[in-house]
């Protein structure tokens, strides 16, 4: 029997972003067991599509209440702003049942059209397989419509979120959350998700849950040594208050500093992202002419920097039965090469601390770990010191499993 599958994945690419990342691997990995890969998105001017033997992508228009009201970007997201209360509500609302029915990207309208595609495809194409994926909701309940209608199709459900996430508290009402996301993915032959973290998490919401990690879609050379004139901890992306800290790294160079074990001169803490006044904030006890921050920076060049780093600070969190969260820059900074600080808000991360250490890339410390970290970063800066390079070795063997 051929395999036909079909995606619903308002995010694939060409549209930027972690999630269209993601999607766009998985519709690789698929197009290599499946006669033909169909994916129905939204259609907004984001760039040139992908072009892959096999795979036909079915762009629909539609407008949802936040594009209607807020109106679109030139490149095609929603335009942000602060001044509208409406607009403020929707952000707060759109995923939570059961606004998300009216406020979900895409919309009815976006499900209306994509559902009626999605069946006309079913019964010309001879569709055997069905991907949605979260987020927005708005796939999944198209998936599941598909399903009832058509019961012989093997539908996973994809999640690189969860949807009701017991830290973070971004969902209003979250028992109802839970009960009414039940719902929808009750049909779904699978369920697939980023970490083992998340699939303990998800495991009250379906019976058949799987890990799917984000790809590491090159493998870094075996060694690295770049030399610096300054011994350069750099950070790339979003920072999210109340989950991460920077903390411990901030004691621990403050201390080094007023031991003149590093002189500021020899100390580059780098920032890039969309929060540079979070980080200010955070680093307030640094000098600042040990801090490099700027507001944005493009995908390349933050990969070259990344290269060039002595070492690469990743912040996560924790909390007691809950641990995995995977960001999308752990696995950037894997494919550098170059060692990672893990400082985990929280109790630790076993599933973090298994990649990582595993593979020989860097060291993972939770909150209570603050001795073990001051130790490690003083010993890379000693070799730095003696060598001009803090050399990194990292076990390709161990990374292949990601790949």
């Amino acid at each position: 029997m051929k395999t036909v599958t079909l995606f619903l994945a308002q995010s694939f690419p060409p549209r930027p972003g972690v999630a269209a990342r993601r999607l766009e691997y998985l519709v690789r990995e698929s197009l290599k067991t499946s006669d033909r890969v169909f994916v129905i998105r939204l259609d907004r001017a984001y760039g040139k599509e992908i072009s892959l033997k096999g795979l036909k992508v079915l762009p629909i228009t539609a407008r949802d209440l936040r594009s209607n009201y807020v109106g679109l970007s030139k490149i095609g997201t929603v335009r942000q702003t602060g001044r509208s209360k409406l607009f403020q509500l929707v952000q707060r609302l759109r995923q939570s049942f059961p606004f998300v029915y009216l406020t979900d990207d895409g919309g009815l309208d976006y499900r209306q059209k994509a559902f009626a595609l999605a069946s006309e495809l079913v019964e010309k194409e001879g569709i055997t397989h069905v991907i949605s994926s979260f987020r927005p909701w708005s796939d999944h309940l198209v998936a599941s419509q598909l399903k009832k209608q058509y019961p012989h199709l093997n539908w996973v459900a994809d999640m690189r979120d969860l949807p009701v996430d017991p830290v973070r508290a971004d969902a209003w009402w979250p028992g109802l959350q839970t009960w009414w996301g039940k719902r929808v993915l009750a049909a779904a032959d699978e369920v697939w998700c980023v970490s083992r973290g998340q699939a303990e998490q998800l495991a009250v919401w379906h019976p058949v849950v799987k890990v799917r990690y984000n790809p590491l879609l090159t493998l870094p050379p075996g060694r690295t040594a770049p030399t610096t004139d300054r011994f350069t901890i750099v950070y790339t992306g979003s920072l999210y208050s109340g989950l991460q800290s920077i903390e411990p790294l901030v004691v621990a160079l403050r201390k080094l500093l007023l031991e003149e074990v590093l002189p500021p001169h020899q100390l580059c803490l780098v920032y890039r992202g969309k929060d540079a006044d979070l980080f200010r904030h955070w680093t307030a006890g640094i000098p600042t002419e040990c801090l490099d921050v700027q507001t944005s920076i493009a995908p390349a060049a933050a990969q070259k920097m990344q290269e060039k780093a002595q070492v690469l600070l990743l912040l996560n969190w924790s909390a007691p039965g809950y641990y995995g969260v995977l960001t999308a820059k752990l696995w950037d900074y894997l494919a550098s090469g170059r060692p990672i600080l893990a400082l985990v808000n929280g109790p630790g991360d076993e599933e973090l601390r298994k990649i990582i250490e595993g593979a020989a890339a860097g060291a993972v410390f939770g909150a209570s770990e603050q001795t073990k970290a001051d130790e490690w970063l003083r010993a890379a800066i000693g070799t730095w010191q003696t060598t001009g390079t803090l050399a990194w070795e990292t076990s390709i063997a161990a990374l292949r499993a990601y790949v």
